[in-house]
């Protein structure tokens, strides 16, 4: 997976330590108004929806990312 990363397959965006409020936002917010908490991965994607623009997502974990709403309630397009 490394070699892929390296190879351009992927980018791997950071974020600054002020960004951690809101991750932990969007993992708060759906811990505890749902049963299912919501991890780190999920919330990083969130967090980098918000950032970026981009709402569409290539997951096998359809029944969580249905779930979850960007601002002003908008909902990701799953691919």
């Amino acid at each position: 997976m490394l070699k892929w990363i390296h190879l351009g397959g992927a980018v791997v965006y950071p974020f600054a330590p002020h960004d951690l409020a809101q991750i932990l936002s969007w993992m708060r917010r759906y811990s505890e108004r749902r049963k299912r908490e919501m991890d780190l991965a999920d919330a990083s994607l969130c967090w980098r929806a918000v950032e970026s623009g981009v709402t569409q997502i290539m997951t096998v974990d359809v029944t969580d990312f249905t779930r979850y709403r960007l601002p002003r309630n908008k909902a990701f397009v799953i691919l």
